[in-house]
């Protein structure tokens, strides 16, 4: 608690954002390579979403990326962009809705039933409110990833809160309160795992401990959750307007990181901002650290802010001793059947922070067409690695496009979405940001304070 009051300090000694807003810089940085194929690639139509590194422990050149496409499963692609692993989602059957993998993450060394250790991906399936976990061998070139989720797991969110806020009420898969975004922590004091995962249309957010059964396989058992407001400077964000996106919102969450060495959790609740919450104490900030712009017809426009609404795709690249940054994917509504650009043009880019304490707004970023490879648009997902890799010796930035090749004039219903590979010294040198000459291997994480 001592140090959440220390960061509030240092946040309130921070002059606030000013009344009039000047045009935020966003610098041009060119993409460097996307995956093939695109989605959809099946008759499941899926849609990318949420990339994930796996990091081969002995040849680089062997990492994975770890990829979710929603009703069509999972993509796993080598450092080129090949398609190396299809694993579809659980098909729909009489009654039972089908499987939709929405956000997924990768977690080094869990302990296995036999006392070995193994590196898994765990995703959250929002059609059916589960959390998916593989166990992946990099040394399996055609299948590396291996399904050991326990098929009798209990239901993630199996009550919600009632829409009048007096109390908890039934929430049934079908209607799809269910498990959204998701993001892992290992602790290190105590060798748990543990799966943070966000619900749809709900301000909440639940930790889960991830349980190797003796048989191999994983379930999970709740371990606490976090329930955030449901209205913003006095706007109910349970409103919403299908044909004004000013005047549409949302109280949930999406995008989540975890600083894995000072167990700090970052929330981006898609319509306010970003969260921290501390995962040792278990407390969470009374209010976000750093509020998104607001449309302009809300009762919290801030228009200094250098993020704009529908906030996702958080992650963190780790510096050494304890630096790095936040990368936090700034979407707004320029695209879309109703669009609403943003007067600053800080739609489709991506705003970066200190990752240690006030977290400090340090500029923001923009992924450009290079060549044959178009622009990146509306991204639901990132992932970053500061550990040195073929072709990328300064570390590595995935992004989900979400209008792969530009088609049918950004229009709200993309025909095709990837993911889209660019050099992390290409964002460092617009930025003015470090490129560390050794890169953090996520297997030998230090604790901070």
């Amino acid at each position: 608690m001592r140090r959440l009051l220390s960061i509030a300090l240092l946040l309130m000694a921070q002059p606030a954002l000013s009344a009039q807003a000047a045009p935020a810089e966003i610098v041009a940085v060119p993409v460097a390579a996307e995956t093939t194929p695109g989605q959809p690639d099946s008759p499941q139509k899926g849609d990318a979403d949420d990339p994930a590194v796996w990091l081969h422990p002995s040849d680089p050149g062997r990492s994975l990326i770890i990829t979710t496409a929603k009703e069509a499963g999972l993509r796993v692609f080598d450092l080129q962009g090949r398609l190396v692993q299809r694993i579809d989602a659980a098909a729909k059957g009489a009654g039972t809705p089908g499987g939709r993998y929405n956000n997924v993450d990768v977690v080094y060394g869990v302990a296995g039933p036999d006392g070995s250790r193994m590196d898994i991906a765990v995703a959250s399936d929002r059609g059916r409110d589960r959390i998916m976990v593989w166990r992946i061998d990099g040394d399996r070139a055609e299948a590396p990833l291996t399904d050991i989720t326990a098929p009798d797991q209990p239901q993630i969110f199996p009550t919600r809160r009632a829409a009048d806020g007096s109390g908890e009420i039934a929430n049934p898969v079908k209607e799809q309160h269910t498990a959204y975004g998701l993001t892992t922590w290992h602790d290190p004091a105590s060798d748990a795992v543990y799966a943070i995962v966000a619900q749809r249309k709900e301000a909440r957010l639940a930790q889960h401990r991830l349980v190797v059964r003796p048989d191999g396989l994983v379930t999970h058992v709740r371990t606490r959750q976090w329930d955030f407001p449901y209205s913003h400077a006095g706007q109910d964000l349970t409103a919403g307007s299908k044909t004004d996106p000013d005047l549409d919102w949302s109280p949930q969450f999406e995008g989540l990181a975890v600083d894995a060495e000072r167990g700090i959790l970052f929330a981006g609740q898609e319509d306010v901002g970003l969260w921290r919450v501390d995962l040792r104490s278990g407390t969470a900030e009374a209010a976000p650290f750093y509020e998104a712009a607001g449309a302009p017809k809300s009762p919290f426009h801030r228009p200094d802010s250098r993020l704009v609404r529908d906030v996702e795709g958080l992650t963190i690249f780790y510096g050494p001793d304890g630096s790095g940054y936040l990368l936090v994917s700034s979407q707004g509504a320029a695209h879309g059947d109703h669009p609403g650009p943003d007067a600053q043009g800080r739609d489709d880019s991506f705003a970066v922070f200190e990752r240690a304490a006030p977290n400090r707004y340090l500029g923001s970023f923009r992924l450009t067409a290079a060549g044959s490879i178009d622009a990146v648009q509306e991204c639901d997902g990132a992932d970053v690695t500061s550990m040195p890799l073929p072709g990328y010796p300064g570390g590595l930035l995935i992004t989900q496009d979400g209008y792969n090749d530009d088609l049918n004039g950004l229009s709200g219903k993309p025909a095709a979405t990837n993911f889209k590979f660019t050099a992390w010294d290409s964002v460092a040198r617009a930025l003015n940001l470090t490129v560390p000459s050794a890169g953090f291997d996520p297997r030998k994480p230090v604790v901070r304070p």
